[in-house]
């Protein structure tokens, strides 16, 4: 961990649905300055006319919104089930996100900075934090909150085609963080997160005390 200026990195990954968006606004509870690349391509997707320019180039004027940005469903229609026109999405917008989260986190004043990264380990971008952590769930159990976004099996399928195991990107991470399904038990790990970063970015424990009075 980088004891000196700047804030302490955190990025947050895990399978699709294992609530690692969910751990991130926990985080946020604690103190720490959150962002999530979802939030970053909603945005991208609505409001950047280059990102726009280029999925509209690659995946043509159907996939355009009438308000001028992306149709994400339209654009949802033309990716899921097809992995070549997803590794070109994602080649469009994943060093967008990347470069923003960065820019956030350079201007963040907080003691802690909380990234959500889906393809965190599937790219070349952890090493770029000082923790990496990987929220897990029971695969039935997550397959029960995909159903409830209204998300089909087949889409499920090629998000998870494209992706590391739960178990690999466990593997790959500092910290696992165990989602069974009891928020207060997950709360309690996102505050035992966040106490031994700052303990360890503070040892001396002026900070806690400075918080405290």
């Amino acid at each position: 961990m980088k004891p000196e200026r700047g804030p302490v990195t955190i990025a947050v990954t895990g399978p699709l649905a294992s609530g690692k968006s969910t751990f991130v606004e926990m985080l946020g509870d604690f103190g720490a300055e959150t962002v999530s690349a979802d939030e970053i391509v909603h945005q991208l997707l609505a409001e950047d006319e280059e990102t726009v320019e280029s999925v509209v180039q690659r995946f043509g004027e159907a996939v355009r919104s009438e308000g001028g940005g992306i149709d994400r469903k339209a654009l949802g229609g033309e990716v899921f089930g097809d992995p070549e026109a997803l590794q070109d999405l994602e080649e469009i917008l994943h060093p967008r996100v990347c470069e923003e989260v960065d820019r956030r986190a350079a201007a963040s004043d907080a003691d802690l900075f909380a990234a959500e990264i889906p393809l965190l380990f599937e790219g070349e971008d952890a090493d770029k934090y000082d923790m990496t952590v990987t929220v897990t769930a029971p695969k039935e159990r997550r397959w029960v909150w995909v159903e409830e976004r209204g998300m089909g099996e087949e889409q499920l399928q090629a998000i998870e085609d494209r992706q590391l195991s739960g178990e690999e990107k466990a593997r790959r991470a500092d910290v696992v963080v165990e989602n069974d399904g009891d928020l207060d038990n997950m709360r309690e790990q996102a505050r035992a997160l966040v106490d031994r970063v700052l303990d360890e970015r503070d040892p001396s424990g002026e900070k806690g005390a400075e918080e405290e009075a």
